[in-house]
């Protein structure tokens, strides 16, 4: 783009910053820097030592930088083409030269970074003027100073975290794809392989394995759905709107629009620099996410107790007991149910954050970092360690099959028999339940009843009504689109695996 105007950075110049060594999330998860060094601000305020280490947040910031750098290479390209008189092309190269080199200090030692600034937006902007004035002395801190015209910290840092968002999103639903592939692929297995269906976690209804799995496919569809309006909502440059008036220098916003990849610019610069809408939805979208995880877990974890016992785990996620040697606990599972509450709070903890601010930017802004940050990588894990336990996981087809049928889980279906020889439903379902209770009292199952027994509670029995209360039939039946019938849950997992399929080409186009 600026290749077309005046300003005429080199081929190294232009290559943009990759983040193929460490994603967003990856740098998310490296530790908080240890040691701050002797900190100062690009302000030049000399605050007491124990509210600047309280205020400073460089600690965990610094994992903005690759953002902030790109922001800022963005910014000077513009301000070269805007603004020639201010910032002349040659400087601007040599400053873009600069954040390039502070660029690849920060990637060769990340979270082992001795900074010099309170922030990451003042580090990278003291280290540039120091890079710049040993390579042109006399000048290069000069030069360095200009990179600030026309942009606040607050439009800086604004749109820091837009970009982490949006590359976070394409990071988090990169990983709910490869779930949903480990759920697809057993489903596909067990499209037939009865298996219990709970209400209230009491036997309800015959399943299929597949069409139980299949449904937290669904779940994460809808997930994706969320993320992808995340995105979009992040997608919105604020840089240009300084503190919060905007700038009075003639600067072209959508030429930084377009360097970044943003889809448009904000209509209103004080909403632009306190607006963190987007992290809450990116905190909302990670919660209901990892409540729909926490969920699965909970059934596995249930599925796998002795009492249950439908599906075995896997070593390569359950581990033993300290004490007790027969034992296999689902600890991946059990530490996603209780993950969820940690980022639940996250939610929290950013609408807390943002209800009493009056207009417009306020340092409690400088607190959403930790809550996104601790939020991304835990439901990324998550996320992770559950595809590693979905694709381990093994049905006792046995004991499933056994289960499906227990508690006269196919009561239903002898009252639909009725139905279909004209008998209203509630009628069919009290002579049904008045059957069951007997049944219940002598012990017998279905199985055990004859069909003269059967026409003792309603004349329209015929003699092939027990037939209809087999699991087979049960679950044959509900062949209608989304239900569990082996041909449904077949084309319902074929129609899922190329929704995924798209969604990963969608998604790869946004990294």
């Amino acid at each position: 783009m600026f290749n077309s105007i005046e300003f005429k950075p080199t081929d190294t110049m232009m290559t943009p910053i990759t983040h193929a060594r460490l994603t967003a999330i990856d740098v998310a998860e490296l530790p908080d820097l240890a040691d701050l060094g002797e900190l100062g601000t690009v302000t030049g305020a000399t605050l007491d030592r124990a509210v600047f280490d309280y205020t400073a947040s460089i600690r965990f910031d610094w994992r903005l930088y690759r953002q902030d750098i790109s922001g800022s290479i963005a910014h000077v390209r513009m301000l070269a083409v805007a603004v020639p008189d201010i910032m002349p092309s040659e400087d601007a190269v040599a400053i873009e030269v600069g954040l390039r080199d502070v660029l690849s200090e920060i990637d060769d030692v990340r979270h082992r970074l001795v900074p010099i600034g309170e922030d990451i937006h003042s580090h990278v902007e003291l280290r540039l003027r120091q890079v710049l004035e040993a390579r042109f002395p006399g000048r290069g801190e000069d030069m360095g100073r200009r990179l600030h015209t026309a942009r606040s910290r607050n439009d800086q840092v604004a749109t820091d975290v837009r970009l982490w968002v949006r590359e976070a999103c394409v990071e988090i639903v990169h990983a709910v794809c490869d779930l949903q592939d480990a759920l697809i692929e057993r489903a596909a297995l067990h499209t037939d392989a009865p298996f219990p269906g709970y209400t209230h976690v009491q036997n309800a209804q015959p399943v299929t394995w597949g069409h139980h799995l299949h449904a937290y496919v669904e779940m994460l569809r809808r997930d994706v759905v969320r993320f992808d309006a995340v995105w979009h909502a992040s997608n919105i440059l604020p840089l240009g709107s300084a503190a919060l008036a905007g700038t009075s220098f003639p600067i072209r916003r959508d030429l930084v629009a377009d360097s970044l990849g943003f889809a448009a610019i904000s209509a209103n610069s004080m909403d632009a620099v306190s607006d963190r809408d987007f992290a809450i939805e990116f905190a909302s979208a990670s919660s209901i996410l990892i409540a729909h995880l926490s969920r699965f877990a909970e059934d596995i974890t249930l599925w796998a107790t002795s009492e249950f016992g439908l599906v075995r785990l896997s070593s390569r996620w359950a581990e033993g007991s300290s004490i007790m040697p027969q034992k296999r606990n689902p600890d991946a599972a059990e530490l996603t149910r209780g993950k969820a509450g940690r980022v639940f709070g996250h939610l929290q903890h950013l609408l807390v954050m943002q209800k009493g601010l009056p207009m417009t930017y306020g340092r409690d802004l400088q607190d959403d970092k930790e809550a996104l940050f601790d939020t991304a990588r835990t439901v990324r894990s998550a996320l992770r360690a559950l595809t590693v336990a979905t694709s381990s996981l093994e049905i006792d087809r046995e004991r499933a099959s056994a289960r499906a049928s227990a508690g006269y889980s196919t009561a239903t279906d002898l009252a639909d028999y009725l139905v279909r020889y004209g008998v209203p439903f509630r009628t069919a379902y009290e002579v049904v339940k008045r059957l069951v209770i007997d049944r219940l009292a002598d012990g017998r199952s279905f199985a055990d009843m004859t069909s003269s027994e059967l026409r003792e509670y309603h004349p329209a029995f015929e003699d092939d009504a027990l037939h209809s209360t087999t699991v087979a039939e049960s679950v044959a039946s509900r062949d209608i689109p989304g239900g569990t019938a082996p041909r449904r849950v077949s084309a319902a997992v074929d129609h899922s695996r190329r929704q995924v399929g798209e969604a990963r080409v969608t998604w790869a186009s946004r990294e």
